[in-house]
């Protein structure tokens, strides 16, 4: 089981897996075949035919990339290692790019939302799963400054700047520190990881895009756990019987691609990319697709934070009313419906909703949703 309470079917390795599930009890799990499984997630993903069963509410699939954009990066000259030994080998990440970074003094558990008082930002960076004392060095050459107390910050010259945190600094202001010779620090104790900060120009890029950090590999795909539906009031709809105004959010969850070593094992980040649509029953697109987060290459500004993410996101081991909750796994809500989805303008009866997450690799988990308007 994983966080959220997963209410589909766990991913078998080189197949896929074809869930339905009767609001939140499965039914039947079916490994298929890869050409039968991806045909029948390209049927899903396309809403044409293969109706969804009356009697189900949810249909989830896990695909793995055939041909994965991470296994084959493009050619770049922005391409680097890790900053940590062995330079030219994978390490755990335990913290993706665009990760909920939420800090509230709300006390009651979970209860976080746009009104709430607190920081809420994206994680701007990955944490690279590292022991204490273990030393950190520049994955590309130039000038390095001081930040914060545990913070060296890397000038390359080139119009980039990489920042490494969580590290007592060895280095000097102005120091000429060179790529995976000069150690900017060790990781300080406690922390575990080192964050690796990535700023072209005057906008953070994800680490981890093909053709940036090298090696990377990912052959976990993200899952589409559920979907919540709430009244504008905030009273949770079933989805059976909507009227009203509605607003829609996905929990989805990506894996690590690499197993992170102690307390953290185990533990979900946010998958890279999260579309949706809805269809009704004949096919016709109500929504098109639509992208909810995007976090392959950049993010958005932190004033964007509650676009993206719902009320009741929060990271791993969150903090509520000043309660730090150890070994807490996150909650990863994204917001499908930024205006509410009016369904009195819509003729009562069935629909589906589509959602889809995908890692920076290519990787994808689907969720297909029946849902039913009733208005008088």
């Amino acid at each position: 089981m994983v966080a959220g309470g997963f209410r589909g079917c766990a991913w078998r390795s080189l197949s896929e897996s074809y869930c339905l599930s009767l609001r939140g009890r499965p039914l039947r799990s079916i490994v298929v075949g890869k050409a039968a499984g991806c045909a029948v997630f390209a049927l899903l993903l396309a809403g044409a035919g293969g109706r969804v069963p009356e009697a189900a509410a949810s249909v989830s699939t896990e695909s793995v990339a055939r041909s994965s954009r991470c296994d084959q990066p493009p050619a770049s000259a922005l391409a680097y290692g890790w900053p940590v030994k062995p330079f030219r080998r994978q390490h755990p990440v335990r913290g993706n790019f665009g990760d909920p970074r939420t800090l509230t003094s709300e006390a009651a558990f979970g209860a976080d939302t746009s009104r709430s008082p607190g920081s809420f930002t994206f994680h701007n960076g990955i944490d690279i799963s590292a022991p204490t004392d273990t030393p950190v060095y520049p994955v590309v050459s130039g000038v390095a400054r001081i930040g914060y107390a545990d913070e060296v910050i890397v000038a390359t010259g080139d119009g980039r700047v990489f920042q490494y945190f969580h590290i007592r600094p060895t280095v000097r202001p102005g120091q000429r520190v060179i790529a995976y010779r000069t150690a900017l620090g060790h990781v300080r104790p406690h922390w575990l990881h080192v964050h690796l900060t990535e700023i072209d120009g005057f906008r953070v890029h994800n680490p981890a895009d093909p053709g940036h950090l090298e090696p990377y590999s990912d052959h976990t795909p993200p899952q589409v756990l559920d979907l919540d539906f709430d009244g504008v009031d905030g009273r949770t709809l079933d989805p059976s019987r909507l009227r009203g105004d509605v607003l829609i959010a996905a929990n989805a969850i990506d894996t690590p691609p690499l197993p992170v070593p102690g307390v953290w094992l185990g533990h979900p980040v946010t998958p890279a990319l999260v579309i949706w649509r809805m269809t009704a029953a004949n096919g016709r697109v109500v929504v098109p697709w639509t992208k909810v987060a995007d976090f392959r290459h950049t993010e958005p500004p932190n004033r964007d934070f509650w676009r993206v993410y719902a009320a009741g996101s929060y990271q791993n081991f969150p903090v509520f009313g000043h309660h730090y909750y150890f070994g807490q796994p996150g909650r990863y809500l994204f917001r499908l419906t930024r205006t509410p989805l009016a369904t009195t303008r819509l003729p009562n009866g069935e629909y589906r909703i589509t959602v889809t997450a995908a890692d920076i690799c290519g990787n994808h988990g689907t969720l297909n949703q029946q849902i039913r308007i009733r208005n008088r």
